[in-house]
């Protein structure tokens, strides 16, 4: 009988689950002190990015969405608890997508502007989506869109060029290399 081998190797395995772990540590310990809507993205979206980049398989960001969001859960995150995990699961499935588009290219600072712009974006909406079923009333969820629709984008692809450059420079550095496929 033959082995079936994993989709993600055991190396694949660590380093996707050390960047869903990095965005939990980024978020537990590394605030802004500034009262901008999304402006968190600007870090959070770095790490799966990266991850994304460097794997290069359909998958890798919504694994680190999800075990991002389970940590997140576990240690108490955000006042949506449970909910995290929808959120962290359509920042990283999201760019899983922009990542696919791209043939993984994620090291050009266009596509990783539109990476972190596209998941910090579907994670503002996944959010209102929760506050809406929740039972805020949907009045004040409309009013607040407008401009924390702008930010998300701003800041989500700030950090995507962030990773991108991150990831630009590992690759010269020769740390990780392209595959020849």
């Amino acid at each position: 009988m033959a082995i079936k081998k994993p989709y993600f190797s055991l190396h694949e395995i660590a380093l996707l689950s050390l960047c869903a772990a990095l965005i939990v540590v980024l978020n537990s310990t590394f605030s802004l002190p500034i009262k901008i809507p999304g402006h968190t993205g600007i870090y959070w979206v770095v790490p799966v990015i990266i991850g994304v980049g460097i794997v290069k398989k359909p998958g890798a960001g919504t694994y680190i969405g999800f075990i991002s969001g389970i940590l997140a859960t576990l240690f108490g995150f955000n006042t949506l608890h449970i909910f995290n995990l929808f959120i962290y699961l359509a920042l990283g499935g999201i760019i899983d997508l922009v990542g696919l588009l791209f043939f993984y290219r994620l090291d050009h600072p266009a596509a990783g502007f539109i990476a972190g712009a596209a998941g910090n974006l579907a994670k503002m909406v996944v959010n209102f989506v929760l506050q809406t079923f929740l039972g805020i009333p949907a009045a004040f969820i409309i009013i607040g869109i407008g401009t924390a629709s702008i930010t998300h984008f701003i800041f989500g692809g700030l950090g995507g060029i962030i990773a991108a450059l991150v990831l630009s420079r590992l690759l010269k550095a020769g740390v990780i290399t392209r595959d020849k496929s």
